[in-house]
């Protein structure tokens, strides 16, 4: 395919692109406070087992959530793949198996939030009722007894097939987060704030170590993503998108006009070390004569 015939590809899909990612953004956001609105704070009750007592009071709003999210899920595939396709035209040398994880990731992720909010609604009636026996501390709702029974409970109803789709799907889009933003930068068609934002995304996405901020980053890069597709990107674009080529992305120096595009490349991004123009060069030494009793001496 030609320079011409892809940016022709890519002005006629950057609009739906973009919708997608503003989409999957917004779908994820939904999903999320939707998950958050069913939680109560019950007395003497742990953050598991309150989790339990809360998809048993509010079944549909659970897989609600997950629906939400699945969703999203599914509307990266529309932006990972519009970006592989920008990527791959100015840089062959990116694996051509990344539209593989592309295409599986997202549908595996998918189908486990569904299925696991459904299983959880399962679990939650189980333990909501005290039927169980499992552990030796089951039924138990309250204090530390009750956050071990909770604990039993899913652990004995861990399910191999869905572990291996939750994992399988999250680890792949998790990789697509990181791998794709570098390969645009590398590309011309990314910032490099938008590619470390994008790394970020990736590795909350499996880390989660805070609640909720996994979610905001990264419907914040979709929303930042799906701008740049549609060109309005503060400051515009970088002229990789406009010629079909790998130009790199200009800095903000570049930008206001400071620095020449692609100064001080040569010199690892420093200051260039070429003299100012107009300055004089150096006279030259002139080389000192041996003086005369010197030569009296090499006459003798």
């Amino acid at each position: 395919m030609s320079d011409q015939e892809q940016l022709q590809w890519e002005a006629r899909y950057g609009r739906p692109a973009a919708i997608a990612a503003f989409a999957a953004g917004f779908l994820l956001l939904a999903g999320t406070f939707a998950l958050q609105s069913i939680f109560e704070d019950r007395p003497r009750v742990e953050a598991l087992p309150d989790f339990l007592l809360s998809a048993h009071d509010s079944p549909e709003t659970l897989i609600l959530s997950s629906a939400l999210q699945a969703a999203s899920a599914l509307c990266l595939i529309a932006v990972f793949y519009y970006l592989f396709r920008a990527i791959i035209h100015r840089s062959p040398q990116v694996p051509k198996w990344f539209v593989y994880l592309i295409l599986a990731g997202p549908v595996f992720y998918a189908v486990s939030q569904v299925v696991g909010a459904i299983d959880r609604v399962d679990v939650a009636d189980t333990f909501a009722a005290r039927s169980s026996d499992a552990g030796k501390f089951c039924p138990a709702i309250f204090g530390n007894r009750g956050d071990e029974c909770a604990q039993d409970l899913l652990s004995d109803d861990v399910s191999p097939i869905l572990v291996g789709l939750s994992l399988a799907g999250s680890v792949a889009t998790a990789f697509l987060f990181v791998m794709l933003p570098l390969r645009a930068r590398r590309a011309g068609l990314m910032s490099q704030f938008m590619a470390i934002l994008g790394v970020i995304a990736g590795a909350l996405m499996v880390l989660r170590l805070v609640p909720l901020v996994p979610e905001i980053v990264q419907a914040f890069w979709l929303g930042a993503v799906g701008a740049m597709f549609l060109s309005i990107w503060p400051g515009g674009r970088g002229p990789a998108w406009e010629t079909g080529l790998s130009d790199p992305w200009p800095s903000s120096a570049e930008r206001r006009g400071l620095v020449t595009a692609g100064a001080g490349s040569d010199n690892g991004g420093g200051g260039s070390s070429a003299e100012p123009a107009g300055t004089p060069p150096e006279p030259e030494p002139n080389p000192q004569r041996p003086s005369s009793r010197k030569r009296r001496r090499k006459r003798r």
